[in-house]
């Protein structure tokens, strides 16, 4: 168990208690949220499965994303607000000089240390972007479905193809900060 105690030790250096919470929160709904999607079913006719696990699995994927939803834009206010939009998007803004930095480590078989402006932060502002679509698609299909609108569907499919997003960010995060730890108890001097 000692990852999980380097993990902790990590985001106590380097986020405030608030964001920490809020980050690990919107991680294991956001987990929730994919796997529970696995057991939504609907008829025909838009309405929810009577089935009894498509039925509790739709009620709890809406209930949970309507949970998520101020939890996540509280998140991305209060980070956003922390360190501004070039912070995680600087290529927006024609700042490439960390990036190029961060590479090169990378091509030393170094880890870069997380820094403004640097790949880090850009990853970070990808899962921003991505939790904003997805959370805001799923939002759109859930009030044209709750208001029978025509395109119910066709927005349906968008979140779910958005959805994709988000898994590709989880496991890419993940595996980039699990990469991270695995230096550390390597060379926790390095890291």
């Amino acid at each position: 168990m000692r990852i999980i105690h380097i993990t902790l030790e990590y985001l106590r250096e380097r986020q405030p208690p608030v964001v920490r919470f809020l980050h690990i929160t919107i991680l294991c709904l956001v987990l929730s949220q994919i796997i529970v999607s696995n057991f939504m079913g609907f008829t025909d006719n838009g309405e929810v499965s009577k089935k009894t696990i498509e039925y509790y699995g739709t009620s709890i994927h809406i209930g949970t994303g309507l949970f998520l939803l101020p939890i996540a834009f509280v998140f991305i206010y209060i980070e956003l607000k922390r360190h501004g939009i070039k912070y995680f998007f600087p290529y927006l803004y024609g700042n490439y000089s960390q990036l190029k930095e961060d590479l090169q480590q990378l091509k030393q078989f170094k880890l870069p240390e997380p820094r403004a402006y640097g790949i880090a932060a850009m990853v970070q502002g990808l899962g921003l972007g991505a939790l904003t679509l997805v959370i805001l698609s799923g939002l759109t299909w859930f009030l044209s479905w709750i208001y029978m609108a025509p395109w119910a569907d066709s927005i349906k499919e968008f979140h779910e193809l958005l959805t994709g997003l988000i898994e590709a960010y989880v496991v890419g995060h993940g595996g980039m900060g699990l990469l991270h730890l695995l230096f550390q108890l390597k060379n926790p001097k390095n890291c």
